[in-house]
């Protein structure tokens, strides 16, 4: 199979400064880009939308707190959402890179990167791209290589190690099982986007955040069940549940038995 070359979507602006070419492309909405290859190496700094990347048979979903690095001559192609997208290219010269394969044999490999120190990089890169004075080429070529070592580090790492923002995650549902939150708050507390926090979740911990969340409504349930002070109706809203008739089906479905009788076989116990 012949992959097509080059790069699809409309040009807003492009800046060649030396060893990088740098352009800023939009995407119109459900557009969908063949297979294709690139010729250089290159960042993409997903700036607006979302869209998925599908390279070597694995697919990401890439949204606007991701960071990509293509090898050259690598066959993938995007899949863009109803909002389209909105993307900064930087493509980078084999002398270029050939200084960092010294630094590190290998050099960095295809990966994308969500949220984090990188993402903030990509963003004073984009204001670097945007002001065109004569510092921001010397600015931008710093930016390139932390970012090039930030992909080197990701090269290193255990994978089996989940990230740090992850235990914040965690001690934000813990603290608000009570409530109800969304997807999205619960992104903003990790500074991560809510996409990437919902795959991580489920790699690391074997369930879904909501499927989390409704065991800890649960839990606190048990627990006030076994004290047999509290009324039903009290603990289904202090559990969170919508109200009782809800709390019975949740309880029954999770435990294999009503309310009243898990109170009823605990307190005999």
């Amino acid at each position: 199979m012949v992959f097509e070359p080059g790069f699809f979507g409309n040009t807003l602006r492009t800046r060649a400064l030396g060893d990088f070419t740098i352009t800023e492309r939009a995407y119109p909405a459900r557009y969908a880009t063949p297979a294709h290859v690139h010729d250089r190496p290159l960042f993409c700094i997903v700036l607006d939308g979302s869209y998925e990347e599908v390279n070597g048979g694995r697919t990401h979903e890439c949204t606007s707190s991701t960071i990509l690095f293509h090898a050259a001559q690598e066959e993938h192609l995007e899949r863009f959402g109803q909002a389209g997208g909105r993307s900064l290219i930087v493509e980078i010269e084999p002398e270029w890179y050939e200084r960092v394969r010294e630094v590190a044999p290998g050099g960095v490999r295809t990966a994308a990167c969500d949220g984090g120190a990188l993402r903030m990089t990509g963003t004073k890169l984009y204001r670097e791209f945007l002001s065109g004075d004569d510092a921001s080429r010397l600015i931008i070529e710093g930016l390139l290589l932390q970012i090039s070592g930030e992909f080197l580090r990701v090269r290193h790492t255990n994978e089996t190690r989940p990230p740090k923002w992850l235990d914040d995650v965690r001690d934000y549902v813990e603290a608000n099982f009570a409530r109800r939150i969304t997807l999205a708050a619960i992104g903003k507390a990790a500074n991560t986007h809510p996409v990437h926090v919902a795959q991580t979740f489920r790699r690391f911990h074997q369930c879904t955040i909501g499927e989390y969340l409704r065991r800890l409504r649960i839990e606190y349930a048990c627990r006030e069940l076994a004290n047999g002070e509290t009324s039903l109706v009290e603990i289904a809203a202090q559990a969170g549940f919508a109200d009782q008739s809800h709390f019975n089906r949740t309880f029954k479905r999770t435990v294999g038995m009503a309310p009243s009788q898990y109170r009823s076989d605990t307190l005999k116990r």
